[in-house]
């Protein structure tokens, strides 16, 4: 996609750490790319809802709120914002250029909302529309097979008590984000050893997140500590 509008295609990258750098000064970049995140994110949930909507007739609303959350984790918007090389043109302080700013995984989801915010106001909702079905389209069956993901804490809590004999205990690790976007960070921890994280807009949504990577793990230890019957339980049987 050609952008006419160099300085709004300029602005996507801005974030807000660069406004007190005298490179903004420059660049002419007196505001950030917040509001184009704010504007991109509400898109993308528009867009994704509808594709959803069209694609799973038979599932309800309650499911096909958790496909979307699934779909929009700030994880997955990160990386699709590293495959369209993104952070490669990301405007940061100094300070939080030092810090790995380019692969922190809320700016880099930030960005890839600003600019899809962005190519709504210059190609209009019918581009932006074919633009996030194109890229997301491969995740939609992928996600929907991974599904069973919300169903991780019952599973991962009836697999401690009968194996460990206790109870996952999820902690809140950190609260990030402004106030209309919130993002949870959870870890999950079973016999001192934390086995899972996950982060999403809600808490719950979160704790299941770490619950589905703390299945995996041990699934993949299940040969090793668990006898056959684990299997039948990580699966669902």
């Amino acid at each position: 996609m050609q952008f006419k509008n160099k300085d709004l295609l300029q602005k996507v990258f801005v974030h807000r750490s660069f406004l007190n750098e005298k490179e903004a000064i420059i660049l002419a970049a007196p505001e950030s790319n917040e509001r184009l995140e704010f504007l991109g994110d509400a898109v993308l949930s528009n867009v994704i809802s509808h594709l959803l909507y069209k694609k799973y007739p038979d599932i309800d609303e309650g499911e096909l709120t958790r496909l979307r959350a699934k779909l929009v984790n700030k994880h997955t918007l990160a990386r699709l914002a590293k495959k369209l090389c993104l952070n490669e043109y990301l405007l940061l302080g100094k300070g939080e250029r030092s810090s790995g700013g380019s692969d922190n995984i809320t700016i880099l989801a930030g960005v890839f909302e600003a600019l899809l915010a962005a190519i709504y106001f210059e190609f209009g909702f019918h581009e932006t529309f074919l633009y996030i079905e194109t890229i997301f389209s491969p995740h939609i069956d992928h996600t929907l097979i991974e599904h069973s993901h919300f169903d991780s804490k019952p599973k991962l809590q009836e697999l401690t008590q009968r194996f460990f004999k206790e109870a996952p205990l999820y902690r809140l690790v950190k609260e990030d984000g402004p106030p209309h976007k919130k993002t949870f960070e959870v870890e999950v921890v079973i016999s001192g050893e934390v086995l899972g994280t996950g982060s999403a807009n809600k808490k719950k949504d979160a704790e299941q997140f770490a619950a589905g990577e703390a299945l995996k793990k041990l699934q993949e230890r299940k040969k090793e500590m668990f006898p056959e019957v684990t299997g039948k339980i990580l699966n669902g049987a």
